[in-house]
């Protein structure tokens, strides 16, 4: 049996495995056996256009990563497009990716870095309240997360020569420090060089289009649609059913809308890690720094107890309280606040929805206190200042003075 396994192994006239798998052709002779060139089997002639077309779109993809970043939209790099920006446009959410142009603008001496509750404000609006002298721009977009907002933060004080910059204090201020806006694109402001092939999109590629056809300027042109939304988000938010949902809402939380937190200032890792720090930067360089306390309507606190926190109420004023008093001796840092006054936070006819102002003369002063310096908020009345809300909110009878005034013509 094994004379017979060794001469079934060794029969020339049987090609070896890879011969028969590369499809090599056998030619006996009287020297023995001679292998032509082998040839592509069907199995490979199947593959080969797969692979080209692989390797096409690779180089394609890296022919345009190349342009990218040579063109620099976003002017990261030493050689970037050295972009201007718009005098008074306002960005909003695209502006998660013009911080690093917008910060190196020399020009600029005054930025407000906010969420959707300050991106109504132009630089116009600002400079028209702090003097002819400030060059401002308005860094809020929607949705700020602890991460992104000390990203931006941080550009500012690498980059910015700001002699002020105004801050919102949001409540997401009570969330984790690690928890980022989703699609923020962190990768265009770290240290990974690597990481800004990521930048490459659709949108990347317009901005180094419009750059390479001699567009220099950023300019969002949002503005007529934006006020058209937020225009009929107010219409539709000041409707009865609406206001009768709220007040079905506020009942039904109304026992456990101040339950404690059981949290301590000590919890606020983004107050503590990013926010306080970022100030004091802002103060060693010579800047002044206002904090806004965002005003948030009483029933907001009854509305986002579902989809934010169940202790919302007690979470945002402990950290507040906790804020204020960590930041009080510092110089040239000023807080405001408006929303202590029921006349204010109570009445929804302000509202465009429970979390945002519409009413303009009411955005108007907020930015007005700024000047005048009313509205203050220190570690001397901060606990004043939260026991009012807290009992505005536990005790709160919902008020529309607009549907008042529309129900009476």
């Amino acid at each position: 049996m094994v004379g017979k396994m060794l001469v079934a192994s060794t029969n020339p006239h049987l090609p070896s495995a890879a011969g028969r798998w590369m499809g090599a052709e056998h030619v006996h002779g009287r020297r023995g056996t001679l292998r032509k060139k082998p040839s592509f089997s069907p199995r490979w002639r199947a593959a080969l256009p797969m692979i080209v077309t692989f390797c096409l779109v690779w180089l394609g993809y890296l022919s345009i990563v190349t342009i990218v970043i040579a063109t620099d939209p976003y002017d990261i790099y030493r050689w970037g497009a050295r972009l201007k920006l718009t005098r008074n446009d306002v960005p909003r959410d695209v502006v998660v990716r013009w911080v690093d142009v917008v910060s190196k603008q020399s020009g600029i001496n005054t930025f407000l870095v906010g969420g959707s509750t300050t991106a109504m404000y132009s630089p116009d609006d600002i400079s028209a309240v702090l003097g002819e002298n400030v060059v401002a721009y308005n860094l809020s977009y929607g949705g700020p997360r602890p991460m992104d907002r000390d990203i931006v933060l941080d550009q500012l004080a690498i980059n910015a020569q700001a002699k002020r910059i105004i801050i919102t204090f949001d409540w997401m201020y009570i969330l984790d420090s690690e928890k980022m806006r989703q699609g923020f694109p962190e990768y265009l402001y770290d240290e990974q060089i690597s990481d800004d092939i990521r930048m490459v999109d659709l949108k990347s590629l317009r901005r180094t289009w419009k750059v390479l056809l001699g567009e220099t300027s950023y300019e969002a042109q949002d503005d007529e649609r934006y006020a058209k939304f937020t225009e009929r988000q107010y219409r539709s938010f000041q409707m009865p059913a609406q206001m009768a949902e709220l007040q079905g809402l506020i009942e039904e939380y109304r026992s456990v809308v101040d339950a404690p937190s059981g949290r301590t200032c000590a919890s606020f890792n983004a107050v503590n890690e990013q926010l306080v720090p970022r100030i004091r930067k802002f103060v060693e360089k010579g800047a002044q720094v206002d904090v806004i306390m965002p005003i948030l309507s009483y029933a907001n606190y009854y509305f986002r107890m579902s989809d934010i926190s169940a202790t919302l109420l007690d979470e945002v004023l402990l950290s507040r309280r906790c804020f204020v008093k960590s930041i009080d001796t510092l110089p040239n840092v000023r807080v405001f606040a408006w929303d202590d006054d029921p006349r204010i936070a109570g009445d929804l006819g302000n509202f465009r929805d429970p979390g945002h102002v519409y009413n303009p003369g009411l955005l108007r002063r907020t930015l007005t206190s700024l000047s005048t310096g009313e509205n203050r908020l220190t570690a001397a009345d901060v606990e004043a200042y939260e026991r009012r809300i807290r009992t505005e909110v536990k005790n709160y009878r919902l008020r529309n003075s607009y549907l008042e005034r529309t129900a009476r013509k």
